[in-house]
């Protein structure tokens, strides 16, 4: 990857961790979408640099904040998500080769329902949901982790109907995308993926993510919570779609 690829990953980056910051989500799909748009990078690349980011925002975001969590819910989240992040994982690697339109299609379509779902307002429940369920989308969320390192929507999808505090929905959400990361950073390193290159990458890119943390701290957008969601929808919605074009169109 030369010094202008490079540049424009890291403006994406910059996008992403603002955009994370602002609204509270979307990081890992707005970085993934625009940087394979883009043609920057592949998918199994910008997955595990999303990793090793997101794992560095999550353990920055914890630290010294662990009092609000239901352990029973990251339990069943993180246990279900691990076994269907392997899949996830072998599904990345058999259409990262001659199959690659495919990969692009799926991440897509991902791209377009997480759109969806994240300008949604399902209801809260009055009771909480089952254990099966927890199982469900954590197993849900650990597959799309291991293809595309963004676990978050249906997690937060779920989470946000649960009659359960903000403070708890948020550090729970929290531990678990920091466990998905590392469980992915594990897997791919057990293969041999893990590479001075990607590593360097990964170090450039933290100074950014801080930075543009701060930004987004300091100067938020004058917008309402509403119209920053309408935003960030029509950004997602608009890189899914044109990731799905651009693959059934064979560009």
């Amino acid at each position: 990857m030369g010094t202008a690829e490079t540049l424009m990953l890291l403006g994406w980056v910059a996008v992403a961790t603002y955009a994370q910051t602002v609204t509270g989500f979307a990081f890992g799909l707005i970085l993934m979408g625009g940087v394979v748009l883009s043609g920057l990078a592949p998918v199994a690349l910008v997955a595990i640099l999303i990793s090793i980011l997101s794992l560095f925002n999550c353990a920055l975001a914890l630290y010294r904040n662990l009092g609000n969590l239901d352990r029973e819910i990251v339990l069943l989240c993180s246990l279900s998500g691990f076994v269907t992040l392997i899949l996830g994982v072998w599904t990345l690697d058999l259409l990262s080769g001659s199959q690659a339109h495919w990969l692009q299609l799926i991440l897509g379509v991902a791209i377009l329902l997480s759109s969806l779902m994240l300008v949604a307002h399902p209801l809260p429940k009055r009771v909480r949901s089952g254990r099966a369920s927890f199982l469900f989308f954590g197993g849900l969320s650990g597959f799309m982790g291991g293809m595309f390192s963004t676990s978050g929507p249906p997690l937060v999808f779920h989470f946000y109907r649960q009659p359960l505090g903000l403070a708890v929905i948020r550090d729970c959400l929290l531990l678990i995308f920091a466990i998905n990361s590392l469980q992915r950073l594990v897997v791919v390193g057990i293969q041999g993926r893990l590479d001075l290159r990607i590593l360097g990458l990964a170090a450039t890119a933290i100074p950014v993510v801080m930075l543009f943390t701060w930004l987004g701290r300091r100067y938020p957008p004058p917008l309402s919570e509403a119209n920053l969601r309408r935003v960030a929808f029509l950004l997602l919605f608009a890189s899914g779609l044109s990731l799905c074009l651009s693959a059934l169109l064979g560009d």
